[in-house]
């Protein structure tokens, strides 16, 4: 199972799970760390946390490789 990081200070976008359609911006307060993404894009990588959902861009994730933190391409 990877691990992925998202460092605290990126500019994304927050979703309530069962709500498609209204995607608000939103600047992470904290880093969060989670297990794997609900869908990525070539652009972007979304993530579930309880009923929110956080969408990102890939170069602000961070991957973990089993030695160390790297960022996602």
């Amino acid at each position: 199972m990877q691990m992925f990081r998202v460092p605290s200070g990126i500019h994304g976008e927050v979703r309530m799970a069962n709500r498609p359609e209204h995607w608000i911006p939103y600047t992470t307060k904290m880093q969060s760390d989670f297990d794997e993404p609900v869908s990525r894009t070539r652009t972007t990588v979304v993530f579930r946390s309880g009923r929110w959902l956080l969408r990102v861009k890939r170069h602000d994730v961070q991957l973990y490789n089993g030695i160390r933190w790297i960022r996602m391409k």
